[in-house]
């Protein structure tokens, strides 16, 4: 995991506009496909003791905020980033959070179609 967070220190931020970036990530396809996971993980943890994945949010958070500067960014990196960790403490696999996470391996930021 902390070697997938340092990608995001890989991110050149300033050479996209944040605005539309996220804006892709609100829209279809990427934005159910991100819910559906999430609702997939959060049934998972009903029956299940993990370890908490809040200092990872926060270490994502930071990184991407001092980076870019940008706080929704942060946030939305952030969240995947909970999401990543709860997968793989539940041994979770998904066809498109591997896309996602293949996006995060190669310092590329996770929108629209993957």
């Amino acid at each position: 995991m902390l070697e997938l967070l340092n990608k995001l220190n890989n991110i050149n931020y300033k050479e996209f506009n944040i605005d539309e970036l996220l804006d892709k990530r609100d829209s279809e396809p990427f934005d159910s496909e991100w819910v559906r996971v999430y609702r997939a993980m959060e049934e998972l943890k009903k029956g299940n003791i993990i370890d908490n994945t809040k200092e990872i949010e926060k270490r994502a958070y930071m990184i991407v905020y001092e980076k870019s500067g940008d706080s929704e960014l942060a946030g939305y990196i952030s969240d995947d980033f909970g999401l990543i960790a709860d997968s793989k403490a539940l041994h979770y696999s998904d066809k498109w959070l591997d896309k996602l996470i293949a996006c995060y391996e190669k310092a590329v930021i996770p929108c629209g179609e993957l």
